[in-house]
């Protein structure tokens, strides 16, 4: 009997290890300000692609980044996929035909004047941050030009502890095309606010690279 005791107090031990955080939240963040609504299509790519990458349990959400983002109003659709794969593969089948309406809606409207992305992503993080998943991602489809409005604040810690920030699809401007030290910059800009929350960022020039970047996050 005394030789049981170690042996239940191990099994109690590693039944706690496992019952940790697990599985995977995705939170996809998309540009529809002026001078990106153009490339929004691509982003319904990218969910797609996301989409058959989750398992049940995984939890994704898809939101816009607009002239002041910081708010849940901007959330374009968020579910956390069953536990059982057929209904989780209803999920993902109704979230594609969601962000597909919005894609084809974005086509008829303006863009947004301004770009908060500081504000986009601190919705994210705050909605990350209340899920239990073991993996954590932010995938920003934009240009990463920030234009904020007259009177944001947005000079503050972005929470991103253990979150990996990828930037998808981001376009250089004519200005930096010319001189690339611009786009170095703003970059780094980046970079370093991402590193400053505790995340990792990554900028992702080609979408047939995403798959193997996430696989390696």
């Amino acid at each position: 009997m005394r030789r049981l005791v170690p042996l239940l107090i191990l099994a109690l031990v590693l039944s706690g290890c496992a019952s940790g955080p697990r599985g995977r939240a995705v939170y996809v963040l998309i540009d529809t300000s002026g001078s990106y609504i153009r490339a929004v299509p691509k982003a319904a790519r990218i969910v797609r692609y996301l989409l058959g990458t989750l398992e049940p349990g995984d939890t994704i959400a898809v939101g816009r980044i607009t002239s002041l983002s910081f708010t849940n109003k901007d959330r374009i659709v968020a579910m956390t996929l069953s536990r059982r794969p057929a209904q989780a593969d209803a999920q993902k089948r109704a979230m594609a035909a969601d962000v597909s309406a919005f894609v084809k809606a974005m086509a008829h409207r303006p863009g947004t004047a301004y770009t908060d992305i500081s504000g986009a992503l601190l919705e994210a993080a705050d909605f990350l941050r209340g899920i239990p998943a073991a993996r954590k991602e932010i995938i920003v489809v934009s240009d990463m030009r920030q234009d904020l409005p007259p009177g944001a604040v947005r000079h503050i810690p972005l929470p991103l502890t253990g979150v990996e920030v990828l930037a998808v699809n981001v376009i250089k401007s004519l200005g930096e095309n010319m001189n690339p030290v611009r786009y170095i910059a703003r970059m780094h800009r980046w970079d370093a606010r991402v590193a400053k929350g505790g995340g990792r960022f990554m900028v992702v020039h080609e979408l047939s690279r995403l798959p193997a970047l996430l696989q390696m996050s």
